[in-house]
């Protein structure tokens, strides 16, 4: 079993945009920093929602510029502390049927974002050592 923590697989730092933030440009920015989802931030700086891949296609073939983040996003996001266990993230990942949180540190009152982790971060964890190839 893995001793690792959440803020030890995340994917630090969070790609964010506002909710009035046009569809157009945010296929864009998860296009161009090659991530699969975008955290939708409110004006109080916490997460409103996150608009992933799934809900970017049900847009496919339709002009984008005429929707929002804040129209499209899924509006019931997660949240993880960095310092708890990674299996604690898989086992809300599960009970919520969800593929990714995002991850906080909190400061007072405030849950503060610093990264998302994915099923994906999960998996690649439990693979294990990599491969090595010797050629003879």
């Amino acid at each position: 079993m893995s001793d690792k923590t959440v803020g030890d697989l995340m994917h630090k730092g969070v790609i964010a945009c506002k909710p009035e933030t046009p569809m157009n440009e945010v296929v864009r920015i998860v296009s161009d920093t090659d991530v699969h989802a975008i955290v939708v931030m409110g004006d109080d700086d916490r997460a409103a929602g996150i608009v992933s891949h799934t809900d970017i296609i049900r847009f496919f073939g339709e002009d984008l510029s005429q929707y929002t983040a804040g129209e499209v996003m899924s509006k019931t996001v997660f949240d993880v502390e960095a310092g708890q266990p990674a299996k604690a993230a898989a086992d809300l990942m599960l009970e919520k049927d969800v593929r990714r949180l995002i991850v906080v540190e909190v400061e007072g009152d405030s849950r503060k974002p610093v990264g998302i982790i994915s099923t994906t971060d999960l998996v690649k964890e439990m693979r294990g050592t990599r491969w090595i190839w010797y050629m003879g």
